[in-house]
């Protein structure tokens, strides 16, 4: 028979009390209060956060950029198993994306604390929606009426030739690039980037676009067209235009990186914000969009 372990004079009323204490300090080493949990993670010195993509979205591009923010600063982080570039706490990767649901894992770690990690899912369509027919809302295509300025000069759509004429005069002093051009129409003074292969394009300003050639032969500016409102320059492909379209559609104006169907390497390319749209850079590509 089992008798109470019961200490001489220690009273029922006592005795409970003491055995409320002794639950409750298990209760807490054991992890049973959620706030506790939630100190243990900060604990660990390590956090992530996603920025983009959002998860559970849907992009048709074959890559995406993953953009986010990590604690502490120096942290080094792997996307897919890859390190990420990292400054100043902010991390970026552009990851392949595969037709279908693409789960993209981020894991963050620094020396003397426990790893972090985080994973969302990016969808990627099957196939190409059917865009709807937006034609009377939209501008004609870039270089449906280019203006010849002379001297194998060829300003786009929302570019003058006194300006066109004065993006090529700082080229030649300057080179490729960023450049600060101004404009005589307007009297303001714009940035514009150029590419450094023959022809080369200039893209930036108010949607400005600029050809010219140097060097030893001269030539007149080209576009080919890849179908709808999509035209592309002189060493361009129509796949690759096709992704440089849907990258900007899923990542906005500015550096995007796209991957080239034709040579099997991702470039970067930049993307004005006004339409139609012009993009340049890689290889001395030229992509132009409504």
């Amino acid at each position: 028979m089992l008798r109470s372990a019961r200490q001489p004079g220690l009273s029922a009323g006592r005795l409970f009390v003491a055995s409320a204490v002794v639950l409750t300090l298990a209760s807490t080493a054991c992890g049973g209060s959620s706030d506790d949990a939630q100190s243990t993670t900060a604990a660990s010195g390590v956090r992530i956060q996603i920025i983009a993509p959002a998860d559970g979205s849907s992009i048709r591009a074959d890559r995406v950029t993953v953009r986010g923010t990590v604690t502490p600063p120096d942290a080094t982080v792997q996307i897919l198993g890859q390190a990420a570039q990292v400054g100043n706490g902010v991390f970026n990767r552009s990851v392949p994306l595969h037709r279908g649901s693409n789960s993209i894992d981020v894991v963050a770690s620094t020396s003397g604390a426990a790893p972090a990690s985080m994973a969302i899912t990016v969808k990627r369509p099957s196939a190409k929606p059917a865009k709807a027919d937006r034609t009377s809302e939209r501008p004609a295509p870039l270089l449906s009426a280019p203006t010849n300025c002379g001297g194998y000069l060829t300003a786009g759509a929302r570019t003058s030739c006194p300006f066109a004429e004065n993006v090529r005069a700082e080229y030649e002093r300057s080179g490729s690039g960023t450049l600060e051009v101004y404009s005589p129409t307007t009297g303001l003074t714009y940035r514009m980037y150029c590419t450094a292969g023959t022809p080369h394009v200039c893209t930036g300003g108010n949607g400005a676009s600029v050809y010219f050639s140097s060097g030893s032969a001269p030539f007149t500016y080209s576009t080919t067209s890849c179908g709808g409102e999509l035209l592309v320059g002189p060493n361009t492909s129509c796949g690759f235009a096709e992704n440089v379209a849907e990258g900007y559609f899923s990542n906005g104006p500015g550096w995007i990186s796209v991957y080239s169907p034709t040579t099997g390497r991702t470039y970067d390319v930049y993307c004005t914000a006004t339409s139609p749209h012009v993009c340049t850079g890689g290889n001395n590509a030229a992509v132009y969009f409504p």
